[in-house]
């Protein structure tokens, strides 16, 4: 299984919410992977995206959140 952890850090607040949509929005990952993704990035409570054993989808949404500069850590399962 992949899993993205995405900590909340305060710098997120500072990232463009449209910035954020836009780089989500033209990913080839699954819907429910694109709202988990833009979720995680402004909750206060670290949450992450499952990909179960898809490395591509996750290494898509890895790239886009280094664009962004959002902190991830890649694992196996969740750590929150």
């Amino acid at each position: 299984m992949v899993y993205i952890n995405i900590p909340y850090v305060p710098e997120n607040n500072r990232i463009s919410k449209k910035s954020a949509i836009e780089e989500i929005q033209v990913l080839d990952i699954s819907d429910d992977a694109k709202f988990t993704a833009y979720k995680a990035i402004y909750n206060l409570n670290p949450r992450g995206v499952s990909f179960g054993k898809n490395l591509k989808e996750a290494l898509l949404l890895e790239s886009a959140l280094n664009r962004l500069g959002i902190p991830f850590r890649q694992s196996e399962e969740s750590e929150y």
